[in-house]
């Protein structure tokens, strides 16, 4: 067993034509004879970011980016164990060729969807708030858990219901409740009959 420690970095290309190329040399039944040659090759003088990617006798400029967060490899052989083999936090960028190699040295998203702009959102400088607001609003959250409703604050219950219009858009809408009527006023004969049952008094229970 190797004591060495694996390093897995990702492979970011830019150009959709050396993309393929690539996917089709690793789909394809490798033959180190038939097959283009690939290399990567970084500088040694500067930061050591920015190298050059070899495939056959095409050369494209490269640069080393640093992920937003850290992305944890695994590896499984049956689909139902896993492996941690790495973790990832750098992108080798390869641009085009002929174009001038990228001056950033951070990845402004991460690697899936719900990463995206993650530097921006996740790691924005924190807002300058001072003691006493922060007081302030931890006694109005309090007062808020115990059903009670701030100093100078009224508690509004709003129902509200998923309505949709002609145009099939649909928006949350406030409920009109409807108050109940009022009773009708009781006629004389109600009136009449309500007075001879309270005259009769109560009725008489039998003793068995």
């Amino acid at each position: 067993m190797s004591g060495e420690r694996e390093e897995q970095l990702i492979l970011r290309v830019q150009d959709k034509d050396l993309a393929d190329r690539i996917k089709n040399t690793l789909e394809d039944d490798f033959d180190a004879s038939a097959s283009p040659n690939i290399e990567i090759h970084f500088d040694e003088k500067g930061s050591g970011r920015k190298g050059t990617f070899i495939m056959g006798n095409d050369r494209f400029p490269l640069t080393v980016h640093d992920l937003p967060t850290i992305v944890e490899s695994y590896k499984t052989y049956d689909d139902v164990n896993l492996v941690k083999t790495a973790n990832i936090g750098q992108v080798l960028v390869v641009s085009k060729e002929g174009q001038n190699q990228s001056q950033a040295t951070k990845c402004r998203h991460g690697v899936t969807p719900p990463m995206r702009d993650a530097r921006k959102r996740m790691f924005q400088k924190p807002h300058n708030v001072d003691s006493a607001t922060m007081r302030q609003l931890e006694e109005d959250l309090l007062t808020l858990a115990q059903g009670q409703a701030p100093k100078n604050m009224e508690i509004v219950d709003v129902e509200e219901e998923f309505v949709v219009d002609d145009a099939g858009i649909g928006s949350w809408q406030a409920v009109t409740k409807q108050r109940a009527p009022a009773p009708a006023p009781a006629t004389k004969k109600q009136k009449a009959k309500l007075a001879a049952s309270t005259s009769s008094g109560p009725a008489e229970v039998e003793e068995f």
